[in-house]
């Protein structure tokens, strides 16, 4: 197991945090009906998914920052969901 860096834990907290503000910005905007806006967010989150795999398969403490930033940014998301863009065609 590599080395614990603090940059790479912040990095992970920050990039879990965007990555779970745009899962749920996806789910509601696929409950809208909004296509444009959940393909984009759903094109983001596989490309950036991919820099946490690779860090916490060299050190499993990642993890830690890594659930950390998925959990607020889900919070923060479905607690503030009401300044997403909304459905014009309901």
């Amino acid at each position: 197991m590599n080395d614990f860096s603090y940059v790479t834990a912040i990095t992970i907290f920050a990039v879990y945090m965007v990555i779970d503000c745009l899962y749920a910005a996806y789910v509601i905007s696929v409950n809208r009906g909004q296509a444009v806006l959940a393909s984009s967010c759903t094109a983001i989150i596989y490309s950036l998914l991919a820099f946490g795999v690779l860090s916490y398969s060299k050190n499993v403490w990642y993890l830690i920052p890594l659930a950390s930033g998925a959990f607020l940014g889900t919070f923060i998301t479905v607690k503030f969901r009401k300044y997403l863009p909304e459905n014009k065609h309901e």
